[in-house]
């Protein structure tokens, strides 16, 4: 039996591709072999957009994730850019969100995270604070970041001090609205190294965040990527059988080639 996992589909960002998304989501009601689904955060992206529109414009992928749940188990497992959903735990919300998340399968234990964890510009009450206040309107959206930044000043003063060593907040916000694989082109490897220095014996890590997907060569260490269609390689799922993860482009091939990390 599987497990499919997916991660950084960005909905309400104009790069993300919805449209494979849904078909994909069918595939799945389709497909006997799949137990459980992990949504692995920054599936809705409410960094840039107003979150009550984002929800409302994206309500038939949500339902289909729904109604999914009556064949399979889907776990909700946040990112950075939809970090908040953790507000909404235990409210009666038909989706379960989570933290992290650990499944058994053929005596491993399949850990999932979303991946800001290993990025050092990335700090709890700063993503809880761009997840509120965004505009649906692209010219304001430089402006709603820096209220926001100072509107929770005396929140962030710790992580500001930590990170930018006298530079500017602006700067700071500007930064986190980059692709990641733009943002950390010069510390990708870093982040992918100490996301493998954390992974434990009889242990496979699955991981997001950084938009490159890959598995490393000892294949207990995989990042699922994204569905921006502005990524070199996107749309990517990893399917975990036998305790084992490979990676797959949706409506592609396999990706067979393993890194050394």
């Amino acid at each position: 039996m599987a497990i499919i996992a997916v991660s950084d589909l960005h909905l309400g960002f104009d790069s993300s591709d919805k449209a494979a998304f849904i078909r994909f989501l069918g595939k799945l009601q389709s497909d006997p072999s799949v137990t459980d689904l992990v949504l692995l955060g920054d599936i809705v992206d409410m960094w840039r957009r107003d979150s009550s529109g984002i929800f409302l414009e994206n309500y038939d992928v949500l339902d289909l994730i729904i109604n999914l749940q009556k064949k399979i188990h889907v776990y909700y497992v946040v990112g950075n850019h939809d970090f908040h959903l953790l507000k909404l735990q235990g409210r009666g919300y038909p989706i379960n969100f989570l933290r992290d998340l650990t499944l058994q399968q053929d005596g491993l234990n399949c850990r999932f995270i979303h991946g800001w964890e290993f990025d050092e510009m990335q700090r709890v009450h700063f993503m809880e604070s761009l997840c509120h206040g965004m505009s649906d309107h692209k010219g304001d959206r430089d402006t709603n970041i820096w209220a926001v930044l100072n509107r929770d000043e005396n929140d962030l003063i710790r992580f500001f001090s930590a990170i930018a060593h006298g530079g500017r907040k602006r700067r700071t916000a500007e930064m986190l609205q980059l692709d990641p694989q733009e943002r950390l082109k010069e510390t990708l490897k870093g982040v992918e190294r100490k996301a493998r220095s954390t992974v434990r014996p009889g242990e496979v890590l699955i991981f997001g965040h950084t938009h490159r997907p890959f598995v490393n060569k000892a294949e207990n260490l995989a990042n699922i990527g994204s569905w921006l269609k502005t990524a070199p390689i996107h749309n990517t799922f990893v399917r975990v059988e036998g305790g084992k993860p490979k990676l797959f482009v949706f409506e592609g091939a396999e990706i067979t080639e393993r890194v050394d990390i």
